[in-house]
Parts: C-alpha cells; structure tokens; sequence
C-alpha cells in the first residue's frame, strides 16, 4: 500500500484539523482508502475468505493461517510428540490448520494427490536422487553406456564409475527396505535411449554388481552402446503428474546425506545393522572341531554344515554386548516424524 497523499497531509501523514494550520484537515481520499482495503481483502484472499459485514477477526484468522503456513520450509521434516492428523484451514478455527503428513505411520508407501497437497505434490515430484548432493562431486544425470531390450524388458548398463555404482548400491539396498519392486521406484529416461523412447518407467530389476537396471518396455529385441543418461526422481510414479509415492520410515532416525559409497543418499532407505560381534561355533562334527570363533563386522555370514551343536554370538570385546531387535540404536528420543507440505485441503 501507500501513505496518505491528499490535500492537507503533512509529509504523507495524516494531519488533525486546525483551525490556523489545517482548516481541512487532511482529505481521505478515495485512492488512499481503496489501497487500505485492497491490501485487507488481499490477506483475506489468500484462504479464500469471503467478505463478510461486521466481521473483525477474518484477517487477523488470515494472519494466523500465514503464520502457520509459512511457519516451516515446504519439505522440512521434523518431529512430534504425539501423532497429529492433518487439517484444513477453517477461518473460524485457524489455529487448528495443520498441513503436514506423518511419515511414519505410512504402511509401506502412500500415494498422495496434489487435489489434497498441491504443495506437497509439487514439491516431491521435483525431487532428483543425487550423489553427494551439494558438494563438488553432485551428479544426478547418471551414465549409460549400454541398452537391451529381450522379450518386452529392456535393460540398461549404467557406468563403471563411482557415482553409478554407488546410486546402484544404494537402489538394490533400498529395494530390500521396501521388499520389492512393486509400487517402488521409477527411472526416468530424459531422451531416447537406442530404440527405448524418452519417458518414466517403473523400475522391475536392480543387478548392482552387473551394473544393470531392468523395466518393461514393449518392443522388438535389440540392443546398442553409446552415451546417454538417466534420472532416478524419488517420488514419481509412472503415467502420472498430479501424485506423488511417500515411503514408509517407521522406527529410522535422520542422517546426514552423502559419504563416497553412496550409502547415505537423501531420500533413500537403509536396514540396520549388527553391531561390531563374533559367532562361536562348538562341537561341529562336519569339520571335526569341538569350537570354533570367527570375527565378524558390519556385514557377513558364513554357513559351516548340518551337524552344529550350537551357535552364539558375543562380543568382541570392543562394541559392548551384541543386541537384536528391529533397531539397534538404545539412545533415540522418540517422535512422530513428519513432513511440512505447506498447504492441506482435505
């Protein structure tokens, strides 16, 4: 808006009649007063609220629902104490607006529409799996150096390069997380690759150590070498713009993105792990040993026969007693994680 600028304004303020000074006073005029209401009736505008005769509150629920919505940065995650569902702004009841989605009560994945989460939809949608995001070595446009296609399934062969390896690893650990490739994660082809046309397919195939990503492609078999690449957009489904897939994070806590082998990249899921231990096996009449220890670490088995008497697992002496259970880290505070879309229209 603008100040006052009508005739007896003093440095476009108002000024008081004075008989001397001011006989007019200053002249509200009709410029000045339809800035006023203009930019009322704007804050208003933002939730749709109607005008309304002898209302005095409607803009100040406006003002509160501005408050709230701009409260957090579209995306943020953060946690709760007790579960809250999500609610529409209701300009009688403004403080009880809440648009944000609790993640950790999703059961495996949700798929959400931009009809309820414009916002949050939007958002999401844009979101592109990247390799050490933020810092000089950044990619998200991974290479491809071959395609397939045999019986309607094509295949691409990424990189033999840090970065492919590690958004492979990463993918085939993910799928694991989740427990299949069914309603999972899509690739998205930017141009045509060979005879594969440009699009975003449903990923049916992760191989990390042949470097291979499957999805169903109808078309003759055939296949070719060149230079291309891939985006893999964490929430996209195929054949839709206007939702968006939100995965399951019951009992995970948040890390920092990043580390060189691509174990820690936003947006994707990891399983727990053992702590540092050693098996002790006794009385094994398939190698002829009344014991045996073996050292192990973040990951590995071994698989010693039939005719085992008995296995435990103790510690070794560094990292404390070895413990099970669905996570392994004692020292979490526990929260509803949740994710701030802004805006909520149920």
């Amino acid at each position: 808006m603008r100040k006052i600028a009508g005739p007896g304004h003093v440095s476009n303020e108002f000024k008081d009649y004075d008989a001397i000074s001011n006989p007019t006073g200053t002249v509200h005029t009709a410029d000045w007063g339809n800035d006023v209401q203009r930019e009322l009736i704007g804050i208003q505008d933002e939730f749709s609220i109607a005008e309304a005769d002898g209302s005095n509150k409607y803009i100040l629920a406006a003002i509160k629902g501005l408050a709230i919505r701009f409260g957090k940065q579209l995306g943020e995650l953060f946690f709760l104490d007790q579960h809250k569902t999500p609610a529409a702004f209701d300009k009688d009841n403004p403080e009880n607006f809440f648009p944000g989605l609790c993640l950790d009560t999703i059961s495996s994945y949700m798929d959400i529409s931009s009809t309820n989460w414009s916002d949050l939809v939007t958002h999401l949608r844009a979101k592109v799996f990247k390799y050490m995001e933020g810092t000089g070595s950044e990619k998200f446009a991974f290479d491809v150096t071959n395609w397939a296609i045999v019986s309607n399934v094509a295949t691409l062969t990424l990189a033999n390069t840090t970065a492919e390896n590690a958004i492979l690893a990463a993918l085939a650990e993910e799928n694991l997380v989740h427990g299949g490739y069914s309603n999972w994660r899509s690739i998205t082809l930017p141009s045509a690759i060979g005879d594969i046309t440009a699009g975003e397919y449903a990923i049916t195939d992760v191989d990390a150590a042949a470097r291979t990503i499957d999805f169903a492609f109808t078309a003759a078999d055939n296949s070719g070498s060149g230079t291309w690449t891939v985006n893999f957009y964490q929430h996209r489904i195929p054949g839709s713009t206007t939702t968006a897939r939100v995965y399951e994070v019951t009992a995970r806590s948040l890390v920092s993105a990043n580390d060189g082998d691509g174990e820690a990249i936003a947006g994707m899921r990891r399983r727990d792990r053992f702590q540092g231990f050693t098996f002790n096996v006794t009385a094994h009449g398939d190698l002829g040993l009344d014991s045996l220890s073996i050292s192990g670490g973040a990951s590995g088995m071994a698989r010693w026969g039939t005719n085992t008497s008995s296995v435990s697992i103790s510690t070794d002496g560094v990292n404390g007693t070895p413990r099970t259970g669905k996570t392994t880290d004692p020292r979490a505070l526990i929260g509803h994680l949740y994710i701030w879309a802004k805006s909520y229209v149920a």
